[in-house]
């Protein structure tokens, strides 16, 4: 049969089908092939909604384009409740790649001549390391989260050549945005016309791995096949094993200029907060995540040292009523030798009691466990404002330095709505463990004699393989333990915070689905 008779073929059986049922196909599909079956004739276009809920804004031109088209479109704006803003911009060379993960580079222009690769070497470099990692990654997830996409695309990688001049183009492109500041003015235009928007988001993960993106933007939807590129972080982000760095100052008065580079590093964090502030009489976002997906980097926790405009911009978003969602990734390193002023000054516990209709919170930071040097943090209660938050329902604790005491302390005031406790990567200070820490919530929280029992979850960092994005969950162990008959999952042959393989279950942030035992 010629193609176009099977064309014509399958058109047809499909237009015979109930207009439910066809709807039904239509919701299952992506919206690049909703696209595709509106072009086959008008009954499948009238049946074949788009489905455009979220909408995705950074510094590149074609993602600020389909951003502003959205919000014009009189249909589709009505339907947007997520606006997700990609703070991962890309380096333009090997010096600001390397500045992004030692500040101190910037200092010092004589730094761009020392030690640094050439970019194209480096460019170079980077794409041979992302093969490396696809190679790795597929030998530990073999089964069936294989990702066949990947490896065609791996087969049809680009040429070095073409790569770094398309590549060359977009950090162009990205310079350009950032020059006029066109993305914030499509977010503040969006803040105006999406009348449904619950949630907006700012992360420097949205590359997430080499050819499988955490969202596919219209910039990332756009890349030809085989692109490999330096994967961006954004913020200043260190993986797991490299030493860390301290968090540079967020206002400097003796070196404004060194401040005012230091913070760039964060421009599309504080473009969505001033937006957000400024434009809060037209819109009712009542989500707001600044979120690092578990990437070991975050807001620079600096800014709460002293007041400043992106702090009064993060407080005005706070008090705003009916803020029910707020998630806080924080950079904290050097805040052990500088006395915690960042934690101890009060501005974080006052920015956060402004959000007395919270109901789901979270605090991450990318704490190095293996920095011994220095003070130790200050207790959870000096900037968790829990009294303030009695309808808080869901409570994340994500890579923090704390005692086990005071976990317990403050879980013993948590409010009596409180479902979902999740708690990830944590380093006790204090000779603690998951072990201990589970047989004293048993022993004084009595949560198994409440009405609503919270689920607990624990979430270890997978060792020795650990890669960015994977964690070991222990959830129904938990359960077990707190509320049934079960033993408790962490076994002390092991070491306090270890469960043997066949507890809890493997999963990755960014690889849809992504679950097997562990």
């Amino acid at each position: 049969m010629e193609a176009n008779s099977l064309n014509r073929s399958v058109r047809a059986g499909l237009t015979e089908l109930p207009i439910e049922l066809l709807a039904d196909i239509a919701n299952r599909l992506e919206n690049s092939d909703i696209k595709n079956l509106r072009l086959a004739c008008k009954l499948l276009a009238r049946t074949s909604a788009l489905r455009l809920s979220r909408v995705f804004l950074s510094a590149n031109p074609l993602n600020v384009k389909v951003f502003r088209a959205i919000a014009d479109h009189e249909v589709f704006r009505h339907g947007v409740i997520e606006v997700i803003y990609d703070d991962a911009r890309l380096p333009r060379s090997a010096y600001e790649e390397a500045s992004a993960r030692r500040p101190d580079l910037l200092r010092c222009s004589e730094s761009r001549q020392i030690g640094v690769q050439t970019d194209e070497n480096w460019f170079n470099n980077e794409r041979q390391q992302n093969m490396r990692e696809i190679d790795r990654h597929e030998f530990h997830t073999a089964g069936q989260w294989d990702s066949p996409a990947r490896t065609q695309q791996a087969a049809a990688e680009m040429p070095m050549q073409a790569s770094w001049a398309y590549y060359q183009d977009l950090v162009r492109q990205q310079d350009e945005v950032i020059a006029d500041n066109s993305d914030l003015e499509a977010l503040r235009y969006g803040l105006r016309r999406f009348s449904s928007l619950q949630t907006v988001i700012v992360t420097p993960a949205a590359h997430g791995l080499l050819f499988s993106p955490l969202y596919k933007t219209p910039m990332i939807r756009a890349f030809p096949l085989g692109f490999n590129y330096p994967i961006p972080r954004g913020w200043p982000a260190r993986h797991e094993g490299q030493s860390s760095f301290a968090a540079a100052a967020w206002v400097n008065e003796e070196d404004a200029v060194w401040a005012e580079k230091a913070r760039a590093q964060w421009r599309g964090c504080q473009i969505v907060t001033r937006a957000l502030a400024e434009e809060r009489r037209h819109h009712h976002v009542s989500e707001f995540l600044i979120d690092s997906k578990q990437l070991l980097t975050g807001l620079n926790c600096r800014l709460f040292e002293q007041q400043c405009k992106a702090y009064d911009d993060i407080v005005s978003i706070l008090e705003h009523p009916g803020l029910r969602r707020f998630e806080l990734s924080l950079h904290i390193d050097g805040q052990q030798r500088l006395g915690w002023p960042a934690f101890r000054s009060g501005l974080l516990r006052h920015a956060l009691a402004k959000a007395e209709d919270l109901e789901h919170f979270s605090l991450a930071a990318d704490t190095d466990p293996d920095i011994v040097d220095g003070e130790s943090p200050p207790s959870l209660e000096t900037y968790l404002p829990l009294n303030r938050w009695p309808r808080l329902q869901h409570l994340r604790l994500w890579n923090l330095s704390v005692k086990k005491a005071e976990v317990i302390s403050i879980l013993t005031r948590i409010p009596p709505t409180l479902s979902t406790l999740e708690l990830g990567h944590l380093i006790f200070s204090d000779n603690g463990d998951y072990r201990s820490l589970l047989y004293d919530m048993r022993l004084i929280l009595r949560w198994h004699e409440r009405g609503i029992r919270p689920r607990v979850k624990i979430a270890l960092p997978r060792k020795p393989y650990y890669r960015d994005g994977q964690s070991v969950w222990i959830e129904e162990e938990v359960d077990e333990f707190l509320y049934g008959n079960g033993a408790n999952p962490f076994d002390a042959r092991l070491g306090l915070n270890r469960v043997q393989q066949g507890v809890g279950v493997l999963r990755d942030v960014f690889i849809e689905d992504y679950e097997k035992p562990w």
